[in-house]
This record gives structure tokens, sequence and C-alpha cells, in this order.
């Protein structure tokens, strides 16, 4: 049941002038991964955390994920390489709760610089086309699983590493594909419980993922529409495009101009 100092905060929220402008980036964030298949987190995180800081940010990301694209992830266990896909999540489970730590301690404008480098490398490593040409092996999995869990955790960015390591494999592009999303999908998992551990969820939070939950899930849906009518080539450019252009404005140095 919710009290009076409740609505006071929820009111609190939606009175922000900074509650529109994250209403664009949560719709923008959602198109980018109906889109393209990646990248909402890369659109989100850098600039909602410009008016929130990452410490509200990377929570309320992973909230929103959790309610609309988790299913999606859920569904395609069946097409998935269930042994492929394990060792990475494990080592993602094991290496979260040190990722939720570096979020709830490390001072937010550093961490804002951390987030924007690690996005535009990443960012370069997907723009070079470099892969993991090898077959995935456990103990690879396992690495790229520790390194996600980590960097998701902390800053909502292990996304392109684990795209690179899997868009190498020889597997077909459908095994692939639902390797991808099942591992989002158990990972999140993880990184919900050990925010909830660390009180990372709080009213504030929850009210912020709850507004972007329908414009998350209306962004993905609109995604995927313009996405059947593009080519390969315009997708990939248009939503790499557009994450360049996010963790670029995003940079702490720019942050006068949304103020």
């Amino acid at each position: 049941m919710i009290d009076g100092a409740s609505l006071a905060a929820i009111g609190h929220v939606l009175a922000q002038p900074q509650t529109w402008f994250l209403i664009a980036v949560v719709a923008i964030a959602g198109i980018v991964r109906g889109f393209s298949g990646f990248g909402g987190a890369l659109v989100f995180i850098p600039l909602a955390s410009i008016v929130l800081g990452p410490r509200m940010t990377v929570p309320v990301f992973f909230l929103v994920d959790f309610c609309t694209a988790m299913p999606y992830g859920l569904k395609s266990m069946p097409r998935a390489s269930m042994p492929q896909v394990m060792p990475m999540v494990v080592g993602s489970w094991i290496a979260t709760p040190f990722g939720a730590w570096v979020l709830s301690n490390m001072d937010p404008l550093a961490l804002r610089w951390g987030t924007n480098i690690l996005v535009l490398a990443m960012l370069a490593v997907l723009i070079s086309g470099w892969r993991y040409h090898a077959e995935p092996k456990p103990p690879v999995s396992f690495g790229v699983g520790l390194v996600g869990g980590v960097l998701g955790a902390a800053a909502g960015v292990s996304g392109p590493a684990i795209i690179a390591y899997w868009l190498g494999s020889r597997s077909p592009a459908v095994t692939v594909r639902a390797n991808i999303m099942v591992f989002y999908a158990l990972a999140a998992l993880g990184t919900d419980a050990a925010y909830y551990l660390r009180g990372l969820f709080g009213l504030e939070v929850v009210t912020y993922a709850a507004l972007a939950v329908p414009l998350y899930g209306g962004g993905l849906l609109l995604g995927a529409r313009v996405f059947r009518g593009s080519s390969d080539r315009q997708y990939r450019q248009a939503a790499l495009a557009l994450i360049t252009f996010s963790a670029i404005v995003s940079l702490p140095v720019f942050t006068a101009l949304f103020h």
C-alpha cells in the first residue's frame, strides 16, 4: 500500500522537467534496441546519467529490461545452445556482485567518465568489425562472462564485448542470436538480485522504471517494424550512429548543455 510520503515522492519525480528529457531518451533507446537487436543500454545509460547519475540510471535500465526484453530472451531458450551459454552466464553471476559494489561506491562523476569511455571503446570494437573467430569454448566463455558481469553491473555496457564474441562463431545465425538473447535474460537475473541486495532499487528507481517500461516496449515494437524495411547495412549504420552520438554528447564536459 502506498502511503502519503510515497505519493509525494512519486509526484516529485513526475514534476521534474528532466523527466520529459528521459521520456525521449527511453523511446529512442527502445527503438535502437528493436531496430538493431542491441544498443539500448548504450543509448539510455550515457544520456540518462546526465540527469539521474549512473547510480540510479543503471538500476532503472535493468528493471526496464527485466520487464520488456527478458521475456523474449527466455522464449529463445529452445533455439539456444545452452552448453555454450551457461559457462558465460555462470561467469557473469560470479562477477556481478563486484560490479554492483563498484556502482554503489565509486564517485558518480568518475563512473560517468568511465562509462562513456567504455561505451566509446566498445563502439570502436563493433565499428571495426573485429570478431572472436574461434569456436566458443567453456573456459573462454566463462572469462567473457566474468568481464561482462563486472561491466554490466557497474556501468551497463557489457553488450559489445558479448556480441563481438558470439558473432564470430560458426554456429547458425539463429543459434547465435538465441544465445545472445538467452545470456542477457539469465545474466540480468543475477544483476537484479545483486542490485536488490545492495538496496539499489529504491522508490525513485522503481518509479522511473514504471514510467519507462511502456515507452521502451513501444520503442522495441517500432524499431522492429522499421528494421523490416531496411537493409542490413542501413540498420547497422543508423544504430551505431545513434549510439555514437549519445556517447559523445553525454560526456561530462557537455553536461551544462542540458541544464
